[in-house]
């Protein structure tokens, strides 16, 4: 058996494999005696190098030595289609579970998921030590409930909600950030707001467009839908061939446009350029999660700020109230937070009142 067919036979990523057969640093001590101990199970002891197998011999702990930390799993679910504006929204949020792990006194074990399903995962976090999971997927899907269910620990999702099952999530108020952006351009005289999207059929997107419609509707502003552009997700950010087609084919078009996320935002910009169009001069653009290239580019863009680090940390918080609720007889506790949002004011917005 080849190492990449162990690591999937497994349910982990090459890499991680890898580590653990040539007894190399980079995972919890934990995650490492459980995949040795599978992987003795499975009778490939022989894959291993000199020294790196446990022994069978058990130590004895050391009179008042303390306890074992508990880990919380930190599950991250990838597909070859995900290398795109999502991605660059995670790593502060699992820099800020790390942290609130660790100073609540939790190791924090990060696995890479097939998004096809891990038929080894129970297993995997079987060994008693892992008090919950945090779920990192884009779109919840049968294969990623269907790990859910396997689990008899407390789960929390990264920016997904599902309302149609019971697991719990920490996600962005998308409908507060959504309103205040159409808000904010009413404010500033525009009554023509168009929307720019990529097209992946993510929850936290599909959210972000629901949002976008009943604001129009509830401000009393038109809703034309020809004022929606989906500029797509593959294409190169530096290259925004497809929405500067778009906007040419348009017949007429918004004094501003709401972009589903910063990235949208800077294509957007850019084939208004092209175009030739100024912004915010001619038409206005505001974004969405207030990344830093919102401040690399003229015109800087203004966007919707959200919490990313603190989304991190609460997923821990909630998983820990998880559990209690669990001690006080709830069999399947589901708890919602959805945290702030905040429009960060820059160069990308012209006011229309003021002539």
């Amino acid at each position: 058996m080849k190492a990449k067919e162990l690591a999937k036979k497994l349910g982990v990523s090459p890499a991680t494999i890898s580590l653990v057969l040539n007894n190399k640093p980079g995972i919890s001590d934990s995650l490492r005696h459980s995949l040795l101990e599978k992987i003795q199970e499975l009778g490939c002891e022989s894959m291993c190098c000199e020294g790196c197998l446990p022994s069978n011999k058990k130590e004895e702990e050391a009179p008042g030595a303390p306890a074992a930390r508990q880990a919380i799993a930190y599950l991250i679910y990838t597909s070859s289609d995900e290398a795109d504006d999502r991605f660059a929204f995670y790593p502060a949020v699992l820099e800020g579970a790390e942290m609130e792990a660790r100073e609540n006194g939790y190791n924090l074990l990060v696995l890479h998921m097939s998004c096809q399903g891990n038929a080894n995962l129970r297993r995997l976090l079987q060994n008693g030590d892992t008090m919950g999971a945090i779920i990192q997927i884009s779109n919840v899907d049968e294969h990623t409930l269907d790990d859910i269910r396997s689990l008899d620990i407390p789960c929390v999702l990264v920016d997904s909600y599902r309302p149609d099952v019971r697991v719990s999530s920490v996600s962005i108020n998308n409908e507060q950030g959504v309103f205040s952006a159409v808000r904010y351009l009413k404010e500033k005289g525009h009554r023509e707001i168009g929307y720019v999207y990529s097209g992946h059929d993510h929850d936290s997107q599909r959210e972000r467009r629901r949002c976008f419609h009943q604001a129009l509707l509830e401000y009393g502003l038109p809703d034309e839908r020809g004022y929606y552009f989906q500029a797509g997700a593959q294409e190169d950010i530096f290259d925004p061939d497809r929405l500067e087609n778009l906007l040419k084919a348009a017949p007429k078009l918004p004094t501003a446009f709401l972009a589903e996320n910063d990235r949208q935002a800077w294509r957007t910009i850019k084939a208004l350029e092209r175009c030739g169009y100024r912004v915010p001069e001619d038409i206005s653009v505001i974004g969405f999660d207030n990344r830093t290239i919102c401040t690399m580019v003229e015109p800087n863009i203004t966007s919707i700020k959200n919490y990313r680090h603190l989304m991190g940390r609460e997923c821990v918080t909630m998983l820990q109230n998880l559990q209690r609720l669990r001690k006080r007889g709830f069999q399947n506790p589901c708890l919602k937070l959805e945290l702030p949002t905040e429009l960060v004011e820059r160069d990308s917005v012209r006011d229309l009142t003021k002539g």
